[in-house]
């Protein structure tokens, strides 16, 4: 620690400049700025986008379940993609979605059979996922590559 000490600069006359600093930070502080709105907007796409698919999915399906697809919505929010369902008006939103073991307005039981990418879980929302995500993470990775560029040009 006391070599440390003997090492400090005292002189006021010395500097180090970087060429373009400046302007880095400059461009940081308005990043820093707009970057979380512009991520939230790449995420809301595509929740948007999951959202569209996803009815389109449920057409094929009953008219429950069509029904209970008008109840999806996707949400802004920087650090991930929301979409959401059901609500007041759509008490039986998962019911459409999963099935049921009970009742039989729904189709049979499909809530929780993890089967992999290939199977599992719900009729509209969630086949939808499973089966676009590669296309619909490409978007999303393209789309946050141009983000990225307008942030930080070369």
């Amino acid at each position: 620690m006391a070599a440390r000490a003997n090492r400090a600069i005292t002189s006021r006359t010395d500097m180090i400049q970087v060429d373009g600093l400046r302007a880095f930070v400059e461009d940081l502080a308005a990043v820093d700025r707009q970057y979380g709105k512009q991520l939230a907007g790449a995420n809301y796409d595509l929740a948007r986008e999951v959202v569209a698919r996803s009815k389109k999915t449920a057409a094929a399906h009953s008219r429950l379940a069509r029904k209970a697809a008008k109840s999806l919505r996707a949400s802004r929010a920087a650090d991930s993609a929301v979409v959401s369902g059901g609500g007041p008006r759509y008490p039986f939103f998962y019911g459409a979605e999963f099935g049921a073991k009970q009742y039989r307005q729904f189709e049979a039981w499909r809530g929780n059979q993890w089967q992999g990418w290939a199977g599992g879980p719900g009729y509209f929302l969630h086949p939808t996922i499973r089966r676009d995500a590669r296309s619909l993470i490409n978007d999303y990775l393209k789309q946050l590559d141009e983000l990225h560029r307008k942030a930080f040009p070369t």
